[in-house]
């Protein structure tokens, strides 16, 4: 392999790492724009292993929105380890291991958290603007604390 094409490799791999820790980064300090950036027009999902909905496609404002409504309350910090990238041409994926803590501090104490640990994997495009991520799937290892305090599974 030459120079070029390793550096060329080697920069990719960051910057698709880099989206997806953007994109925790911005869930925990709830900048909607900034996670926004990072998303292609619309995603592939998968979050059944947690929620039980089926996969499916959304917009990215859609996604944006929904996480709006999950997270308003609540203090996360999102860990992302493991990366894994593999990199065809414009079309990238990154394999890691995932720890989520939710906590809601106005939940009565004892009840305020919810954590979950488990894989993601993360699916990118190139595009002009950088990658972005346009498939997620969450794969649950496990589960701990109230799960009241996580939005998509908050009771009516």
């Amino acid at each position: 392999m030459d120079d070029d094409r390793l550096l060329q490799q080697l920069a990719d791999r960051t910057e698709v790492i880099d989206t997806v820790l953007r994109a925790a980064r911005a869930m925990d300090v709830q900048n909607w724009p900034a996670l926004r950036a990072c998303l292609a027009a619309t995603l592939d999902v998968d979050y059944s292993d947690l929620r039980g909905d089926p996969p499916s496609a959304i917009a990215a404002d859609a996604y944006v929105a929904a996480r709006i409504t999950g997270l308003t309350g609540l203090k996360t910090q999102h860990i992302s380890t493991n990366h894994l990238v593999t990199i065809e041409g414009d079309r990238a994926e990154c394999a890691s291991c995932f720890l989520i803590h939710r906590l809601n501090p106005a939940a009565p104490t004892g009840d305020d958290t919810f954590d979950t640990a488990g894989h993601y994997v993360h699916r990118l495009a190139r595009t002009a603007g950088g990658w972005r991520i346009d498939g997620i799937v969450q794969t649950v290892l496990w589960s701990r604390g109230n799960p009241q305090i996580h939005g998509a599974l908050r009771r009516a």
